[in-house]
């Protein structure tokens, strides 16, 4: 992407662009993390829509182990388990998809696209709410679980520090072909082929596999 060149500590960085390399990557996290919560929305809506009988745009539609939702306040109620549509919404989590491909098997039946989600695919997603709640969050937490993430893709030790300055946008801007860590996050070609675009193909491919069509 054009801000990989910004994002570069060189005398053109700062005096030839209009952005500080830290401003520019802090800007690259700020469209990741947009990124990643119309990805959680895509799956609230599915999930929800399913659970109300409604098919995908190719006509499948999970299997339901009880009957249908009157409507999407009726499914979200039921999803979590509450009565009050407030409480529902802050019990759910949908960015965590292991916990959401866990509830399907309660919805659903057995082969359901949620159930379909490989362990590999759940470690990366894993990793995007780890990026996300980075940029967000300047917490001691997300540091941590963002340096423990990065740590264990790399097989370093757990306690590691990263590079110095070292942030969510700088790593998203990695070019995936010089890391074997990063291949299985390239679902496709891809123009830029940086870690942002593999994210970005690991949400779409998903988003066919589980509402097809």
């Amino acid at each position: 992407m054009p801000a990989r060149e910004m994002c570069k500590f060189d005398y053109d960085s700062f005096e030839m662009t209009a952005y500080h390399p830290n401003v520019a990557a802090k800007i690259i996290g700020l469209a990741f993390l947009s990124a990643v919560a119309a990805w959680e929305d895509f799956i609230s809506h599915v999930y929800l829509g399913y659970l109300c009988g409604y098919p995908s745009p190719n006509g499948s539609s999970p299997e339901l182990r009880a009957g249908k939702c009157q409507d999407k306040s009726h499914a979200l109620l039921l999803a979590a388990g509450e009565s009050s549509y407030r409480d529902a919404e802050r019990r759910m989590r949908w960015g965590n998809l292991r916990w959401v491909k866990s509830l399907a098997s309660v919805h659903f039946k057995s082969d359901n696209p949620f159930s379909r989600i490989s362990e590999s695919d759940l470690r990366w997603l894993e990793l995007s709410i780890a990026i996300r709640n980075r940029v967000a969050h300047n917490s001691e937490k997300s540091k941590s679980s963002f340096k423990d993430s990065i740590n264990r893709l790399f097989s370093e030790p757990k306690d590691s520090p990263l590079p110095r300055g070292f942030s969510p946008g700088q790593f998203l801007i990695i070019m995936i072909d010089p890391y074997p860590e990063l291949k299985t996050l390239s679902s496709d070609s891809h123009h830029w082929g940086d870690v942002f675009e593999g994210f970005i193909s690991l949400f779409q491919r998903l988003a066919e596999d589980i509402c097809p069509g």
